[in-house]
């Protein structure tokens, strides 16, 4: 299948190309090498650092550009034009995270706020569900801070409003919030696009893949937005129209959702 315009896939990993339980995506492999086989470019945007990033790449035996820690960082741009940067950093680093964070969130909320990094790694191992040699790759943070929080429904509303007037943001992922700079999934995605059309004259359309919260505005963003499945998610809880919605879970789901946009692509393009 020949497409006229340049195909961007941006793609959450964890529940929605990779497996939710065992974090595998090899009955895909194949199709994802078809599509790179293409010319369609597939961009990680995801929570995960970049070194787990490199990981899934390394098994996947490919060098794809991808966007880490919830959309604080653009990594190996270059790898699709070498005038591209190789690396856009959006957000500050954690210690000065931390240091806004402890000046301006409350003692009563602080204490609900139970941070990974100063859990033992049994505790890591069970929230994050990796197995023991993934999780130090995804506690190997520049950017971001997961931790659980304990309070709650009001106090997690709160806790929200003085994050976000610090300047600050708080994002759901599928085990962990993340504390973050002003920061997301979809201005990283906007950035990517940025960089692309400056050198390329060619119609861009762009494909977004998620399946939970903190994927929902980049996949409003996009032109054709793609929801895993989850039974967390119903179409009226997510409030997008055009959104595709797989059968399957990941990552199976992900091909599902994928074939179907390219479809209405080729119809179009």
């Amino acid at each position: 299948m020949k497409f006229n315009s340049k195909i961007l896939i941006f793609t959450d990993l964890d529940g929605s190309l990779l497996n939710r339980e065992n974090f595998e995506f090899g009955s895909i492999k194949n199709f994802i090498k078809e599509l790179l086989s293409q010319d369609i470019f597939i961009i990680p945007n995801s929570s995960k650092t970049a070194k787990e990033i490199t990981n899934f790449n390394n098994e996947l035996e490919e060098k794809l550009p991808y966007i880490a820690e919830n959309g604080s960082s653009i990594h190996d741009l270059n790898l699709i034009n070498s005038n591209f940067p190789e690396k856009i950093t959006l957000s500050r680093e954690i210690g000065e995270l931390l240091e806004i964070f402890q000046k301006n969130v409350p003692n009563n909320l602080k204490i609900k706020c139970k941070f990974l990094k100063d859990l033992t790694k049994k505790e890591q191992l069970n929230i994050l569900g990796l197995p023991a040699d993934k999780v130090k790759f995804a506690m190997k943070r520049d950017y971001t801070v997961p931790f659980k929080f304990e309070g709650n429904k009001n106090q997690r509303e709160k806790l929200q409003k003085y994050i976000q007037s610090s300047g600050l943001t708080i994002q759901e992922g599928g085990r962990v919030i993340n504390l973050c700079d002003k920061v997301s999934k979809s201005n990283a995605m906007k950035k990517v696009i940025k960089v692309f059309k400056k050198v390329n004259n060619d119609k861009l359309i762009t494909i977004a893949v998620g399946d939970n919260f903190n994927d929902l505005d980049m996949l409003r963003n996009s032109d054709f937005p793609c929801l895993v499945f989850n039974d967390k998610f119903t179409l009226e809880k997510i409030n997008i129209n055009n959104c595709i919605v797989s059968k399957k879970p990941a990552p199976e789901g992900w091909e599902e959702i994928v074939k179907m946009a390219l479809d209405k692509i080729k119809q179009t393009d």
